[in-house]
């Protein structure tokens, strides 16, 4: 059956714009739309309402009637097809002529109020996009006019705009007789860098000051020790020797070492000459190692400075930090 109103819609819409061969003559467009409207009626007759409204909207093909456009929107709304029987029933709206007669003021009415409960069922999105570009609902294509409501399914949505490679989408929930607005907008080019504008000159890091060098501290350390034991030594032996002296003067008599050349005399003065010898080298010891000790510390925990020579246009420039 289907395929016969679909068979009958082709042949109708042929006969009105294509014209026949030889000797034929084309069937006027009247007659092909008093046989549309017929099959229409005989569709509602027999309660096959979806092939009545496709019947309707091969007649608004061949001519926009609001006839069409309203019987179009009557059928969607019977066939609970609410978005479509509000976006009919509102050009039906529109178009319809003032009612005269009593019979065109009811079905006017019955529009209307086929118009208000589909908007009731259905949902409505007001889509502010971009001039020129493609709009889709949920990947359907959207005929968006102006700012005027496109009805939809009542749930969440996704509108999504599309021009010159740029896209721009959002998700709504559009819930049942209430209208949601949706603005879509599309994100600002990249701006290019700016040229970095030349600011004065920065004066160059400050090197690292370099750390004290472990072997160079820890043999101070040790050489200062050395030097330091090596006096104490030398100073212990010349107090030996000192006594020896003593002990050697005293073995000389009352007199003393009167006669050098007494052995206990010259022993006296070979310990005095040993005596003297191993103060001095004590005390330079201990003056030694005093020092190198002081060298160590000043190493160690004074601040060391680096000096650097820059050569410029005006000369030499010598610069350290301390």
């Amino acid at each position: 059956m289907h395929r016969n109103i679909r068979h009958a819609v082709a042949s109708a819409l042929a006969a009105v714009l294509l014209s026949t061969s030889a000797g034929a003559r084309a069937e006027r467009p009247s007659s092909a739309r008093d046989r549309l409207v017929a099959q229409a009626h005989t569709a509602v007759d027999e309660g096959r309402l979806a092939d009545a409204r496709d019947l309707w909207m091969a007649l608004w093909k061949l001519e926009r009637s609001q006839v069409a456009a309203c019987n179009i929107g009557a059928l969607s709304f019977r066939i609970g097809e609410m978005p479509a029987a509000v976006r009919w029933l509102s050009l039906c709206k529109e178009i319809m002529r003032a009612p005269k007669t009593p019979a065109e003021r009811a079905l006017y009415e019955s529009r209307l109020v086929d118009l208000a409960r589909a908007r009731q069922l259905a949902g409505e999105l007001r889509i502010l996009a971009p001039a020129g570009a493609t709009v889709t609902i949920d990947g359907a294509p959207a005929e968006v006019e102006g700012d005027k409501p496109v009805p939809v399914e009542p749930g969440r949505r996704v509108v999504r705009a599309a021009l010159d490679g740029k896209t721009a989408s959002a998700e709504v929930d559009v819930p049942r007789g209430e209208l949601r607005e949706v603005r879509l907008t599309f994100p600002p080019p990249p701006e290019a860098p700016r040229a970095a504008r030349p600011g004065p000159a920065l004066p160059p890091p400050a090197r690292p000051k370099p750390k004290p060098s472990s072997a160079v501290v820890i043999g101070g350390f040790g050489l200062s020790a050395t030097f330091a034991a090596l006096g104490g030594v030398m100073l212990v032996g010349a107090e030996k020797r000192e006594e020896a002296v003593l002990a050697s003067a005293r073995a000389a008599g009352p007199n003393g070492c009167f006669r050098l050349r007494w052995p206990m005399c010259q022993q006296a003065a070979s310990a005095h000459g040993d005596m003297r010898t191993f103060r001095q080298v004590g005390v330079a010891g201990l003056i030694t190692g005093g020092a190198v000790l002081a060298a160590t510390l000043g190493y160690t925990f004074y601040p060391r400075g680096q000096a650097e020579v820059r050569v410029s246009s005006e000369g030499f420039t010598f610069a350290g930090v301390f």
